[in-house]
């Protein structure tokens, strides 16, 4: 594996975890466990189910984007003069800051909205696990289901993952299929543990940190990798 790869590989995996971390890919099942008495095998069952679709999801649009992408970037790259990798790293720099920032600053205003009173994640005392977290709340104002939950939380992508992936498409099958798993394993094996551990009493675990600088910390990995891999190319 060149040094390249590596770096890739390396930044899907620590992209990976620290995305799973963030409280609604794994929260809404801690919840629901807790309220309809699940065993631990359920609960990580339905965690992991709900992990590889959301891999599933994140891979395949990861699929279309180097389908679409890699003749317009290889063009953009003879056109302008530079390289594949030093255009390829400029790109993951920009989206990085980008998403980064974006994801931050509107994490800030849906916070400051709720105000400081808002009231914190906890079992739920009607027997039901109602939308938790952003992701959730845009889609249903109700009482949800396990399959439900499931597919809720699957079909959103890791729209971080793409840009690696596409740099990795660049770099070689090896490279892009490293990322790929590394990415399936930490997203998964992440999702299950934290369910997991949350779900057998730590039951002020909501990880509040990750809530609000997860997508900003993610972005700014994204963006140093790039820069790597400018640098790499100089």
């Amino acid at each position: 594996m060149t040094r390249t790869a590596y770096l890739l590989f390396l930044s899907s995996c620590s992209t990976a975890i620290i995305h799973a971390l963030i409280p609604d890919h794994w929260l809404p099942f801690v919840l629901m466990s807790r309220a309809e008495r699940w065993s631990d095998r359920r609960a990580a069952a339905l965690t992991g189910l709900a992990g590889s679709l959301h891999v599933l999801v994140t891979l395949l649009a990861g699929a279309l984007t180097i389908l679409v992408g890699s003749a317009t970037v290889q063009g953009l790259a003879r056109r302008t003069g530079h390289s594949l990798g030093s255009l390829i790293g400029l790109l993951l720099v920009i989206f990085g800051v980008s998403y980064g920032l974006f994801r931050h600053l509107r994490e800030a205003r849906v916070h400051a909205a709720a105000g400081p009173g808002a009231a914190r994640a906890g079992d739920p005392p009607d027997g039901h696990v109602h939308a938790h977290g952003h992701l959730l709340e845009r889609w249903f104002h109700g009482a949800l289901t396990a399959g439900t939950l499931v597919v809720v939380i699957g079909i959103s992508p890791c729209a971080l993952l793409v840009p690696i992936l596409f740099a990795a498409s660049a770099v070689g099958a090896g490279a892009l299929l490293a990322a790929a798993l590394g990415f399936a394993l930490c997203t998964i094996g992440t999702m299950v543990g934290v369910t997991l551990v949350a779900a057998r009493g730590m039951r002020r675990l909501d990880l509040p940190f990750f809530t609000r600088y997860g997508d900003l910390i993610s972005g700014a990995l994204v963006s140093a990798v790039g820069l790597l891999l400018m640098l790499h190319e100089t």
